[in-house]
């Protein structure tokens, strides 16, 4: 009988520790359902160098222009996946998590898209429409172009990302465009990477304001190094010396 009875004690222990906790959330479940939003708390991720949404911005998604009040409405009366869809709506958002914490408070967190290049419509005379063009993204995707903030980052132009609304994130283009966002020297020289119908690549400098004939994205390391070796041989002592400097053939360099 004693063994039955410390088994039927520690039965009741275990039971009571998945039993308490349980009752502890359900009553402040039960506490929240019936609270009003306290506040609503917007938390803002992504690159800091990016501003594209502020905290009016994302509260003007949050409640549709004000025409849907979260503050002082009850929490079990808000459909949270509803709030998530209105913010994510905006193509300047990559990702938006939306739920209410224990203090009565509806919880907005944000990650905003980070720019690695900026596709510029330009006219036959070199001319930009501000107006028109877009972002892209790592994973090759396209975004809209902010009004509010212009994002320092590589220019595109040319026809060939003109209708494009995505990339292969796993092609020599892609994989070029990372190398240029990242990597240190060349993300200070390249100030313009040209596209063309055919996908022929030409690149504006900084230095020297040479046009640089790429050709195709393919083998992009060795021609750039290639590029590089020239400036610190050649170009080094005389930077304007020429206007024009041709990679796109194989183990040669032609100059005018």
């Amino acid at each position: 009988m004693l063994r039955k009875f410390d088994y039927s004690w520690h039965f009741l222990k275990k039971s009571l520790w998945i039993v308490i906790p349980c009752l502890g959330i359900g009553m402040a479940e039960h506490r929240i359902d019936h609270q009003r939003c306290a506040n609503l708390v917007i938390n803002i991720a992504g690159d800091p160098g990016t501003n594209f949404l502020d905290q009016r911005a994302i509260l003007l998604l949050a409640t549709e222009n004000g025409g849907a009040p979260l503050t002082g409405a009850r929490l079990k009366e808000i459909n949270l996946a509803d709030v998530e869809q209105r913010i994510s709506r905006n193509k300047l958002i990559k990702k938006c998590q939306v739920f209410r914490d224990l203090k009565g408070n509806i919880v907005v967190n944000v990650d905003q898209e980070r720019p690695l290049a900026r596709w510029i419509n330009s006219a036959p005379v070199g001319e930009w429409h501000s107006a028109e063009g877009h972002y892209l993204n790592e994973e090759g995707q396209v975004f809209p172009l902010s009004d509010s903030y212009s994002a320092r980052t590589l220019l595109l132009s040319g026809s060939y990302l003109s209708k494009i609304e995505r990339l292969d994130p796993e092609s020599p283009l892609m994989e070029m465009i990372r190398f240029l966002d990242q990597d240190p020297f060349w993300k200070a020289q390249v100030t313009e990477m040209n596209i063309d119908g055919q996908g022929e690549i030409s690149l504006l400098t900084l230095l020297g304001d040479q046009r640089v004939v790429f050709g195709s994205a393919e083998d992009y390391r060795k021609k750039l190094e290639k590029v590089r070796l020239f400036y610190e041989h050649v170009l080094s002592q005389d930077w304007g010396r020429y206007s024009k400097i041709v990679v796109k053939f194989q183990d040669q360099i032609v100059c005018e």
